[in-house]
């Protein structure tokens, strides 16, 4: 009853965290600070042009800037043209201070309030033409730095939430075209789309994969919530029968998740039965059969409930690994220590020792809370309803668990989560945990660029 009144008081007590207060700290750049900014909006104007085999995007953000200086985003393809506030502008790409990641700053700085981005770029990565049709997707991955929103489209980072709308058009002599995505569709004419996405969707929410139409199987149908939602569940992949066999497990592993966490927390469901690899998005994923169950799951830790950085990218991977081990207990753990939050500030990628290390670690913690009669399952469910839609990061997640729990469990973070003063932070260690991942976590599976490129077409048979 106590761990209850303590969630309900802090369910009162704090609204939705204003996700700026996440960004990371700012730093010198040329005259003043390289500032994070917080995006209102973002609306794309996407063209494939099959004739010229060449896609070209337009780009209008609108962002406020709570501190005046050079603002910061992230676009990898070097912009044609940068407008400010009507004026053009250059961009370049820098690192950061600790010399973990590269993003673009506007070299023009701004004053606080509220400015308007225009960007013209052309798309070249995970863009495939044949005579008539063009395949596109936003694949991503949170294993490997900058492969977010930002290899395609220029975006924030993982603590900023805003609304996106993009405009698809295929010009040129094309076939018939579909677009998959996790947004609200709306089909305007042959090979024209609208798409407009929530407002909670950060640069790793986004699903997009744009494909002719007879290059795949595809399967529509109503999942029917707990809370009486109809929700549609569109799936594709090469044949008809994988389609079914994907819809079948589909189906049941929602039903676990809604019956054990809260309604299934997007509008609809898009799953991409691809046969190999393993990604979550808001509401959809790219998925193995053996990984579809982690990755539906991730739909509520990871892509409801969101990473607001690198730093905080190891919980939902940890949580979902223990999910998938049925969890377990453990007396204590079989390790000495763990850093997978202890990455400098600017850190964009999640630690892998989450699959191992961190579903451990809280194994351990999920008996120590057992043996105090209360279940840490029921903590998840009490927790991701208090702050789905929201960014997170490490130690909102360790005081929610103190304060349901009652247990001194900072030490405990220190040593198994930050690991701060005993383990050094330099790439062979990155290497060396990456290869430990690729090893033993078969739900995420890095793929080389040359198997995220077959993924574009499904090659219907």
């Amino acid at each position: 009853m106590k761990s209850t009144l303590i969630i309900l008081g802090l369910l009162l007590c704090s609204s939705t965290f204003a996700s700026f207060e996440q960004a990371p700290p700012s730093f010198r750049y040329k005259t003043a600070d390289a500032v994070y900014v917080d995006f209102q909006t973002a609306h794309y104007n996407i063209s494939y042009d099959v004739d010229q085999k060449r896609t070209t995007v337009e780009s209008t953000i609108v962002f406020d800037a709570p501190h005046a200086g050079f603002p910061l985003f992230d676009l990898i393809e070097n912009p044609q043209s940068v407008m400010l506030d009507g004026a053009r502008v250059e961009s370049e790409a820098i690192r950061d201070p600790d010399q973990q990641t590269t993003f673009r700053v506007i070299k023009q700085a701004v004053p606080v309030g509220t400015h308007t981005l225009e960007i013209r770029h052309t798309l070249t990565t995970r863009v495939s033409y044949q005579k008539g049709k063009v395949a596109s997707a936003f694949f991503t991955s949170d294993l490997t730095d900058r492969h977010y929103l930002e290899q395609y489209l220029p975006t924030s980072f993982e603590y900023d939430q805003y609304a996106m709308k993009i405009e698809v058009e295929v010009v040129g002599n094309a076939v018939d075209h579909s677009l998959m995505t996790n947004g609200r569709v709306k089909k305007i004419g042959k090979n024209k789309f609208e798409v407009e996405y929530p407002h909670f969707y950060t640069c790793s929410s986004l699903y997009f994969h744009l494909l002719p139409t007879d290059s795949a199987a595809f399967k529509t149908f109503e999942f029917k919530s707990i809370d009486g939602r109809v929700i549609p569940m569109q799936i594709y992949s090469n044949s008809v029968s994988i389609v079914d066999s994907y819809a079948a497990l589909a189906v049941r592993v929602l039903n676990e998740l809604e019956h054990d966490y809260a309604p299934f927390p997007h509008e609809k469901i898009v799953i991409y039965g691809a046969g190999s690899g393993g990604m979550e998005y808001s509401g959809a994923t790219i998925a193995s059969i053996s990984a579809l169950s982690h990755e539906l799951f991730h739909s509520y830790h990871a892509r409801a409930l969101m990473p607001a950085n690198g730093n905080a990218g190891w919980m939902d991977e940890a949580i979902a690994v223990w999910r998938d081990q049925k969890y377990p207990l453990v007396s204590q753990p079989s390790f000495s220590i763990a850093r997978m939050a202890g990455h400098s500030a600017w850190s964009r990628m999640t630690d892998t020792d989450a699959y191992s290390k961190g579903a451990e670690f809280l194994a351990w913690v999920a008996n120590r809370m057992n043996q105090k009669n209360l279940s840490f399952k029921t903590f998840l469910k009490d927790y991701f309803n208090q702050y789905k839609y929201t960014t997170v990061t490490t130690e909102l997640f360790r005081d929610a668990l103190i304060s349901y729990s009652g247990i001194e469990l900072k030490n405990d973070f220190r040593q198994y989560v930050y690991g701060k003063s005993q383990m050094p932070n330099n790439e062979l260690e990155r290497l060396a945990g990456e290869l430990d991942s690729i090893l033993s976590n078969p739900e995420h599976p890095k793929l080389s660029e040359d198997e995220l490129n077959q993924l574009l077409w499904p090659e219907f048979q």
